[in-house]
């Protein structure tokens, strides 16, 4: 298993209540923080499934817009 991670020092600043945590299809976690209205910055991978860390869009420090499907 991989796993990406950003530098400790960048979690420090942070709160937790800030860190957000995103299930993928594949079974993989997102852990990511808010980015301005209806964004998230990805900050970290945890994904089984190697082709989740294949996937640009996943990839610590991409912005990712939030959509609401009904």
């Amino acid at each position: 298993m991989i796993i990406y991670v950003p530098e400790p020092m960048e979690l420090y600043n942070k709160e937790m209540a800030e860190i957000m945590t995103i299930k993928l299809a594949s079974g993989g976690i997102i852990t990511a923080e808010p980015y301005g209205q209806g964004r998230i910055r990805v900050l970290s991978i945890n994904s089984t499934d190697p082709m989740d860390y294949m996937e640009p869009k996943y990839q610590p420090g991409s912005i990712l817009d939030m959509k609401i499907v009904i």
